[in-house]
């Protein structure tokens, strides 16, 4: 392997193994192919997402103090597996493997096909010992899959390429290929609640399809040559480093409340259809297709507007300005439902919040700004690390935000049940407050700590000079070597 450097064009090639010449400036293809990945992590979590809760708690009628302690165990496993998964990434031999990233993706998509597999066929239906090991043990070995493969994906995209414009538009077909894989989750969620069979076939399907495409992401995927000879921090030390980084703690307040968010807006959604407009089951497609078209269609179409703003006001500067508009139009539509004649109104409501919330393109692309600030400080690339860390601090709020949601529905007087059982007047207040107060109020923290990031404007610009210093020095000196090596 040895670095290529076209003097007319001044563009970087990478020639690996004699047969592949990797561009500095990325191709579509490149980019596409780093977006695949987006088809199994939105099948796999959205089916995930919006399926395990109601199968458990709803449909095999898990009490609801063994579902809560199952969730606790949950958010421990969850947090403490991504940094060491993490650190188990970053700290692969790269000699002997060719790859501390791929190599992950490769071999453990079908891995982790077979653990999403396993949560659909129940081993008990009565028995409520039996659901509850089925439950922990099921969605802690799914969780743990999806931290590897997934963060190894993730992570191919800071070492991709260092523009923060090319970042946000990997994440942008990252998402558009998300928004596509979505809609066969829709469908894949009503044979849930109209024939299980067909739901478990459908899985099988999905996990055949998500393999193939992970396996074409490590095949298309980056990881540049010249940061695989970077320093390698043992793991008491990475953490220290990583969380000595300002603009990455502000973050994970940031994303903790994200993830919150995210959390009861995707998993509760078979509620949410309530105050929608659910009558019986006739009206279920229309209403979960209507919802998920205006959540993907008008957030991927603001998510394009946010990203044509960033140059001019920058990404802080816009996730406080929507957010603040977000919040107000939460707290006008949750006034305006109190009225029963004006419950038609929530559809303007959900649009109108959904495009305001389009800054969410920003969040991983603000986070990989953190890892270029500690190699300008530090000389390595440790992405592994910072998504684990990350992980750490937010990933409970995946089970946080189920914990609040179940809480405030049980004391509402929701009833549970399969199918859609009829709800008092009082669940669906509970249901109103869980879909338009919560998140008003964790969106308004979130603006709090990205008020305070300090890497934007002059501080930004100036970071951004020195790491492409670094990167240049670092392609140089893999010029050196390469050429001693072949002399």
């Amino acid at each position: 392997m040895y670095l290529f450097i076209n003097k007319i064009s001044r563009r970087v090639f990478i020639i690996h193994n004699n047969k592949e010449l990797i561009p500095e400036k990325l191709s579509f293809s490149r980019i596409f192919g780093y977006a695949l990945g987006a088809i199994p992590t939105t099948l796999y979590a959205g089916i995930f997402t919006l399926c395990y809760i109601e199968l458990f708690y709803d449909d095999l009628g898990l009490a609801w103090e063994l579902f809560i302690i199952g969730q606790i165990i949950y958010m421990i496993i969850n947090a403490l597996n991504d940094p060491l998964l993490g650190q188990l990434s970053d700290r692969t031999n790269r000699e002997k493997w060719g790859s501390r990233r791929k190599i992950y993706i490769k071999y453990g998509a079908p891995i982790w096909a077979l653990t999403f597999l396993i949560i659909w066929w129940p081993w008990s239906y009565t028995n409520q010992m039996i659901i509850f090991i089925h439950y922990i043990i099921s969605i802690c070995s799914f969780d743990t899959m999806l931290t590897l493969v997934v963060l190894c994906w993730m992570a191919l995209l800071p070492e991709s390429t260092s523009d923060i414009d090319t970042r946000n538009r990997m994440n942008f077909w990252a998402g558009i290929l998300g928004f596509f894989a979505a809609l066969p989750v829709i469908l894949i969620y009503t044979l849930k609640n109209t024939n299980y069979f067909a739901f478990q076939i459908a899985n099988i399907v999905v996990a055949i399809i998500s393999t193939i495409c992970l396996l074409i992401v490590a095949k298309l995927g980056i990881e540049r040559p010249e940061y695989q000879r970077d320093e390698v921090f043992p793991l008491f030390k990475s953490i220290k480093e990583t969380v000595k980084r300002k603009s990455f703690l502000i973050f994970i307040g940031f994303n903790f409340c994200m993830v919150f968010n995210t959390a009861i807006g995707i998993s509760y959604v078979f509620t949410y259809l309530y105050i929608f407009g659910l009558t019986d089951l006739s009206n279920l497609l229309y209403l979960i297709g209507g919802f998920f078209l205006i959540y993907a269609g008008i957030g991927y179409t603001a998510n394009i507007i946010c990203i044509k703003l960033r140059k001019k006001y920058g990404m802080r500067n816009i996730i406080l300005k929507f957010g603040s508009i977000k919040v107000i139009i939460s707290l006008i539509t949750f006034l305006l439902l109190l009225d029963p004649i004006l419950m038609p109104f929530i559809w303007i409501g959900f649009a109108l919040l959904t495009f305001f919330g389009g800054y969410g393109v920003f969040t991983y692309p603000l986070m990989t700004l953190s890892m270029d600030e500690d190699e300008v400080i530090n000389k390595t690339r440790r992405e592994g690390m910072f998504l684990g860390i990350n992980a750490l601090f937010t990933k409970p709020a995946d089970s946080l935000g189920p914990i609040v949601a179940t809480i405030i529905l049980e004391s509402f007087g929701y009833v549970t049940g399969e199918g859609f059982p009829p709800q008092p007047a009082s669940a669906l207040l509970g249901i109103k407050i869980l879909f338009l107060i919560v998140p008003a109020i964790v969106t308004g923290i979130s603006l709090i700590f990205i008020y305070f990031y300090p890497l934007h404007g002059e501080k930004l610009k100036k970071m951004e000079e020195q790491l492409e210093k670094i990167h240049k020095q670092k392609r140089e000196r893999l010029f050196k070597e390469n050429n001693k090596t072949n002399q």
